[in-house]
């Protein structure tokens, strides 16, 4: 058999990206690492600064 054409996309969809966001708790900038994945972190995020953590699942909307 040929090769899969849409193999690519579904491993494109299922990446997770690395975003720095803005603690909102003590509002350091970037202070928090988060992969992302579909608009949802993919895993607990964590302060560097003050600790604070968005837990996984969270949609990014409700933290910018």
């Amino acid at each position: 058999m040929g090769k899969i054409e849409f193999a690519n996309c579904q491993d494109v969809r299922n990446q997770k990206k690395i975003r720095e966001l803005d603690c909102p708790r003590c509002h350091e900038p970037g202070g928090i690492e988060a992969f992302v994945k579909d608009g949802i972190l993919a895993e607990d995020g964590v302060c560097d600064n003050c600790g604070y953590i968005l837990p996984k699942g969270t949609e990014l909307e409700e933290v910018e």
